[in-house]
């Protein structure tokens, strides 16, 4: 009978993940080489060109390797959990364009089609330098749905991949680049293993009003079809319908779902029903790739261009939500049909109901000024003067403060002058403090004159002001990653670190000073003694935690810049109150006054500044 250490041992290794190096070799027969050659190159053996071990059956793990380019153009890479040439995730660099935002790129294939022009920013591409004549060392992990690029000697992933496309399964890896001595590959290495961390997912946030289902058609070669009309009875007839979901940001990779035919120009339909309940004008917003023709209830109504090229030398194409259409809707049902076609670089479709603002119960709109502001970003209400102030961001020089009645009339357009980019404001010590480009000013409340003005050394964007009860003062520098302390006229660098991220609003709140981290969309708490940090809420990692204000019932209303307001509970629970991400209305650094419940939201780039009443409040 086994004694019960033998047990444990056996039971250790039976749980242990699986570890396991693989060398692999060039030379060792296991690759298939394709329009590639085995060379020697900066003193190694080396790869050029593309090749697949086609035993690797790899499904999570370390790809690492050593890649050497001149700087041509070029995307070698490397491609994994392959089940087909026309099924694998791939991961490149781009040695022609080192530090750009797209020069690292993860992008999935699917039926042969490579969508880099559906899946482009964070979780996708990433800068990275690319040193020409010499060794990068690559290294690549894989678990589950998730994965991260280390490039060169960085200490921190370069990209992190947070939803691998493909399913987790098991594949072959390959190597994919031109034939031509301009990228090499050496110390090739995998290790297959589950023993990795990437921490919590995260928490992503979504636009409200994207459409979540499509009906789409089989592949047509666009030579057959005359997209510039709606399609004949003859073309409808041979169209078979399959409804399809879209990905959770709207989009529809349309090659996951129509192969295409190799070397052709296709087209697919993709259509809608829109229900109206009176005849209105609606708008949507569009993304297409590479060219689309609309058409309403069987009228044409757009046609566009988004392929590669298609605009300048420089245009690539990415898919995105930047045009839209107003939809002249019937009463009833009404059939938007688009007709997309693909060339190259990713075939998709997303579409977003810009009518699909939300409003939560009990808020209710005051009233609502779009003419008088301009770029306006933060509101702040004067008890004892019982009027509004507004900066003006717009960043043409001469910027300046505005005061408003509480029932949205401008009694002074330009208040107070002289200011650059001004942002956050407070009132303290009898006087308007506010931040602008590079300094912190203190203003008369009663003429708007400027009393002071106190630089900020080494100022690259200060954001927000708040003060504590000992008369210092704190100011947010967002591009600088830290806070900044007030102290005696001086200014000194507070508080900085990986836990600042990226500092916008602030408020104080007793003994601690809240602030929201735009890097990971967390509002935060930082102790004034000891600067310990707690998480208050989380608003999703894509949230760009903006403006903060105690709700007048032990909470605290937070905003997100994209378009939605939160009221957060001390013990971090989020109830959402506003939502105008589908309109494209942004929600900056608002005023909330608890004791009329009056609610001022500032739109910033579409110069609005919104009035709501909220009954709810808690008041």
């Amino acid at each position: 009978m086994p004694s019960r250490r033998l047990l444990a041992l056996l039971l250790i290794v039976m749980i242990a993940p699986l570890s396991q190096a693989d060398m692999a070799p060039f030379d060792s027969g296991r690759w298939v080489l394709y329009d590639a050659e085995i060379t020697e190159h900066l003193g190694r053996q080396s790869l050029v060109g593309s090749a697949y071990l086609p035993d690797a059956n790899f499904t999570d793990g370390i790809i690492e390797y050593d890649l050497a380019v001149d700087g041509s153009r070029g995307y070698p890479g490397i491609t994994f959990r392959a089940v087909s040439a026309q099924a694998y995730e791939n991961i490149y660099c781009r040695p022609h364009v080192p530090n750009r935002p797209d020069a690292l790129q993860y992008t999935p294939v699917f039926n042969g089609v490579a969508g880099w022009q559906l899946y482009n920013g964070p979780g996708f591409t990433a800068p990275v330098p690319i040193p020409a004549g010499e060794w990068i060392h690559v290294r690549i992990e894989i678990l589950g749905q998730r994965g991260r690029v280390f490039f060169g000697d960085m200490e921190t992933p370069a990209l992190v991949i947070d939803d691998l496309k493909h399913e987790a399964r098991a594949g072959s890896i390959g190597i994919k680049s031109e034939h031509r001595p301009t990228a090499f590959v050496s110390e090739f290495q995998i290790t297959h293993t589950t023993d990795l961390d990437f921490g919590p997912a995260p928490e992503k946030v979504y636009p409200r009003g994207l459409i979540q289902e499509w009906e789409i058609s089989q592949g047509f070669l666009a030579t057959d079809v005359d997209a510039s009309v709606y399609p004949e009875q003859a073309v409808l007839e041979q169209v078979t319908w399959q409804r399809v979901a879209a990905e959770p940001t709207g989009l529809v990779d349309i090659a996951r779902h129509v192969p295409r035919r190799r070397g052709q120009t296709e087209l697919v339909f993709a259509r809608l029903v829109l229900n109206a309940e009176q005849a209105e004008t609606r708008q949507l917003s569009l993304g297409y790739s590479d060219m689309a023709w609309v058409y309403l209830n069987g009228r044409p109504l757009f046609a566009g261009n988004s392929a590669y090229r298609s605009r300048d030398e420089t245009f690539s194409g990415i898919i995105g939500l930047e045009d839209a259409l107003y939809l002249p809707l019937d009463k009833g049902e009404n059939e938007l049909l688009v007709a997309v076609l693909e060339t190259f670089g990713g075939w998709g479709i997303m579409g977003q109901d810009n009518d699909d603002d939300f409003f939560a119960a009990g808020l209710n709109e005051q009233w609502r000024q779009s003419t008088g502001h301009r770029v306006p970003e933060s509101v702040l209400h004067d008890p004892a003067e019982n009027v509004l102030y507004v900066t003006q961001f717009f960043n043409g020089g001469g910027e300046f403060i505005s005061r408003l009645s509480l029932d949205g009339e401008i009694l002074d357009r330009e208040w107070a002058g002289g200011l650059s980019r001004p942002t956050g404001m407070i009132i303290h010590d009898g006087d308007l403090w506010v931040v602008d480009r590079a300094s912190l000013v203190r203003i008369d409340r009663k003429d708007g004159s400027i009393i002071a003005r106190h630089p900020i050394p080494e100022a690259r964007f200060p954001n927000d002001v708040a003060f504590d009860d000992q008369g210092r003062g704190y100011v947010t520098d967002t591009r600088a990653h830290c806070i900044h302390r007030f102290k005696d006229g001086e200014f000194s660098t507070w508080f900085t670190g990986e836990e600042i991220g990226q500092p916008n609003g602030l408020l104080m709140d007793g003994d601690r000073l809240l602030y929201g981290n735009q890097k990971d969309g967390c509002l935060k708490a930082v102790d004034l003694q000891d600067q310990s940090v707690t998480v208050v809420a989380r608003l999703g990692t894509d949230a760009n935690v903006d403006g903060i204000r105690h709700d007048g019932a032990g909470g605290f209303l937070v905003s997100d810049f994209n378009g939605r307001l939160f009221r957060a509970q001390p013990d971090g629970d989020l109830e959402l109150l506003l939502d105008t991400t589908a309109s494209g209305a942004y929600c900056a650094d608002f005023e909330f006054v608890p004791s009329l419940g009056l609610l001022v939201v500032p739109g910033l780039y579409d110069n609005t500044l919104t009035a709501y009443q909220w009954e709810e409040s808690g008041r």
